[in-house]
């Protein structure tokens, strides 16, 4: 496994960021915000870092 992002993860966290929410990258992605938050969690332990500082409001 390389190190960095890859292509397909560029342009799911594009997604999150774009949207401004989990829920909102969930609905743009036709996916649950579960698999959304899911993956990104993945993503982070993968590259060793928070991406996005979670809050429960906006």
């Amino acid at each position: 496994m390389s190190a960095g992002i890859q292509p397909a993860e560029l342009g799911f966290f594009v997604a999150i960021v774009r949207s401004g929410s989990l829920s909102g990258a969930a609905r743009e992605l036709g996916i649950s915000t579960a698999a959304v938050s899911k993956r990104l969690a993945q993503l982070e332990a993968r590259l060793g870092i928070a991406l996005i500082h979670r809050t429960t409001r906006a």
